[in-house]
């Protein structure tokens, strides 16, 4: 890699577009700054002495791919300065800090390939749910508690629908945009160069780099273009929009509770569960786009030892577990 490519790849680590593999390739490039035995040194503070080994770690790691001609002090002096920079933004990543912040190591990772047929239901660790479009990635912390932000960082498409919590506000991180909630149902689309933010119910903000580009309500819709740095705010039919979701669908490990509602979405009707220990229940299926009602109620009791009843007339199912 040259670098060039590193510094590029730098780039994107910070504004939270990097893949998996270029993840893993920048932790490789500081895995070998520790192998040099030096990072006990670094962390005495002295910001010149860590850039300069961070420096010379990179280039060292590089040198074996790409000749390097000797530099000239005044060029290793910037080299120097921008490893500094490479150096708190890597800590940042890749090491725990003094207040406790997560390592990437902590965070968790789903992909839905971009081969698939079926889109993937994910249960973050609040309880809220996301339906995960294929040819996109989601990573979150293993657990938000203690944390006064509840934030996910998505590339691609998802719609997400997300448990209130009035203390801990719900952040969704495309690249340099973010969607921020406290509990609300509403859809990204990150594809295509541009961040696509609707809502189906609840209020949304979104913002770049602290600046506002819309307060969505339901049926309102906000498109931001990074090539052309240009939002459009628009009125649309939400329902339309997210129409997506209805196609096959991967529950993995989701609880009883959280497949409820998305029952109720699907086919407008009420859902409501005996016990507390039924509600709780974890599973792993696959609903398909064209099943009935009926076929998905016999299939998630049967993977839950539940019954179910259904009331045509006020459209309500009581599922309650087999005696």
């Amino acid at each position: 890699m040259k670098r060039e490519a590193f510094f590029q790849l730098t780039d994107k680590i910070n504004d939270g577009t990097a893949t998996d593999a270029e993840l893993d390739l920048y932790n490789q490039y500081f895995q070998h700054f520790q192998t040099k035995k030096v990072w006990d040194k670094a962390e005495m503070g002295d910001e010149q002495v860590r850039g300069e080994m961070l420096y010379q770690a990179i280039d060292l790691a590089i040198a074996d791919a790409v000749p390097v001609r000797k530099l000239n002090s005044g060029w290793k002096r910037v080299l120097t300065a921008a490893a500094i920079m490479l150096l708190v933004a890597g800590a940042a990543l890749f090491f725990m800090n003094r207040e406790g912040a997560a390592t990437a190591q902590d965070m968790v990772s789903k992909s839905n390939s971009a081969a698939s047929k079926t889109n993937d239901l994910i249960q973050l660790p609040d309880g809220s749910t996301v339906i995960l479009s294929a040819g996109s990635q989601l990573k979150y912390a293993g657990s938000f508690d203690g944390k006064p932000i509840r934030e996910v960082f998505l590339t691609g498409k998802a719609f997400f629908d997300i448990k209130h919590l009035e203390n801990q506000p719900f952040i969704v991180r495309t690249g340099k945009v973010n969607t921020q909630v406290l509990g609300t149902a509403f859809d990204v689309d990150s594809r295509s160069g541009k961040v696509t933010v609707t809502v189906i119910r609840g209020k949304v903000v979104v913002q770049k780099e602290g600046k506002t580009l819309g307060t969505l309500t339901p049926n309102k819709q906000v498109v931001y273009n990074f090539h052309t740095d240009l939002t459009e705010l628009n009125t649309t039919n939400a329902e339309k929009t997210i129409a997506w979701r209805e196609k096959d669908l991967v529950f993995n490990d989701v609880t009883l509770s959280n497949a409820a509602l998305l029952l109720q979405d699907r086919f407008r009707v009420k859902v409501a569960l005996e016990t507390e220990a039924l509600a709780a229940k974890t599973f792993t299926t696959t609903l398909f786009e064209n099943q009935s009602l009926k076929e998905c109620l016999d299939l998630i009791c049967d993977f839950n030892n539940a019954v179910y009843t259904y009331d045509s007339l006020t459209k309500q199912v009581t599922i309650k577990p087999k005696n």
